[in-house]
C-alpha cells in the first residue's frame, strides 16, 4: 500500500493551502464571531474549478480522486472548519446525489451550475423527531398531478441559509411500514412555500450557517425527484456513507490548525 501523496495531490494540497491561508485565515476568527459566512471566499472557491471536484467532467467539473478530495477539505478546515464543512456538504451530499441518482436532465441543469458555484448545495434529511432515525420522517409529499406538495420542518440543515438547491427527503408514502415510502427531491430555494426559518445558535463552526427549513405546500416538479420515487433513504445514506470521508479530513484539519496553532504560542511565549 502506498501511503505517500502522488505528484497529483501534493500539487492540489499546495493550492488548497496557499487559497485557505490567503484568503480564509484573514478573516476567519471575525467571521466565526459574527457567524458571517464566507460568500466571497465560495465565489473565488469556484472559480479554481474545485467545487466541481466530485462532478464528472461533461457535467463542467474537476473531479479528483478521493484522496485529494480529503485534501481540500482538511486543508480548508485547518483554518476555517465552518469553510471546510461547507465545501463538504456542497460537493460530498448535494452534488454527489445527483451524480450518482440524478436523470440526464437534473445533471445538465443543476450540476454545471453546482460545479462553478452559481448555485450552492445543501442537504436535507433530519427533522426533529427524525435525526437518528430518518425512518422516522414527518415531512410529506403529496402528489397532484405533474407536481409534488411539500410539508413539514426540516431541521439543522447546514449551509441552508445560503443555498440555492437542496437535496430534501420526503414522505410520499404516509401509508407505507417504516423506513418505506420515503422520496428524495431536488427543491430550489426560489420554489412556491420555501422558506428558510430558524438559525441555530452553536458554540463553534458559526461562519457555517445551520437552520431549520419550513415548507408550507411547497410546489415541486415532478421531475424533480430524485432517483424514483420510494428510493428516499437510498440516495439519503449513499451519500451519508460518503460524506463522512469529508468530515472526518475536516476533524483531521482542525486537529492539524489547532497542534499548530498551540505550537506557535510555546515557541513564543515569554
Amino acid at each position: 500500500m502506498q501511503f505517500q501523496l502522488n505528484e497529483e495531490q501534493l500539487m492540489i494540497r499546495d493550492m488548497i493551502r496557499k487559497f485557505a491561508e490567503e484568503q480564509l485565515a484573514p478573516t476567519a476568527t471575525e467571521r466565526d464571531e459574527k457567524e458571517k459566512p464566507a460568500l466571497e471566499q465560495m465565489k473565488a472557491f469556484g472559480q479554481l474549478g474545485v467545487l466541481g471536484m466530485t462532478i464528472p467532467e461533461e457535467y463542467g467539473g474537476e473531479p479528483l480522486d478521493d484522496i485529494a478530495d480529503a485534501i481540500v477539505i482538511e486543508e480548508c478546515s485547518r483554518v476555517d472548519a465552518s469553510f471546510g464543512v461547507f465545501v463538504a456538504v456542497h460537493t460530498g451530499l448535494c452534488a454527489t446525489c445527483l451524480v450518482e441518482h440524478g436523470t440526464e436532465e437534473q445533471k445538465k441543469k443543476y450540476l454545471t451550475k453546482l460545479a462553478t458555484g452559481e448555485m450552492l448545495g445543501a442537504y436535507s434529511l433530519s427533522e426533529a423527531g427524525a435525526g437518528s432515525d430518518p425512518s422516522a420522517l414527518r415531512c410529506k409529499a403529496e402528489k397532484k398531478g405533474d407536481k409534488y406538495y411539500l410539508t413539514g420542518e426540516k431541521t439543522w440543515v447546514t449551509n441552508g441559509a445560503i443555498a440555492d438547491v437542496y437535496i430534501l427527503i420526503a414522505k410520499t408514502d404516509p401509508d407505507a411500514e417504516r423506513g418505506k415510502g420515503i422520496t428524495a427531491f431536488i427543491v430550489e430555494k426560489t420554489f412556491p412555500g420555501f422558506t428558510v426559518g430558524k438559525k441555530e445558535e452553536k458554540l463553534g463552526i458559526r461562519s457555517s450557517d445551520t437552520v431549520t427549513l419550513v415548507l408550507e405546500n411547497c410546489e415541486v416538479p415532478a421531475e424533480n425527484v430524485v432517483w424514483e420515487e420510494g428510493k428516499g433513504l437510498q440516495v439519503a445514506f449513499a451519500a451519508l456513507d460518503r460524506s463522512r470521508i469529508g468530515i472526518a479530513a475536516q476533524a483531521v484539519g482542525i486537529a492539524q490548525g489547532a497542534y499548530e496553532f498551540a505550537l506557535k504560542y510555546a515557541q513564543e511565549r515569554e
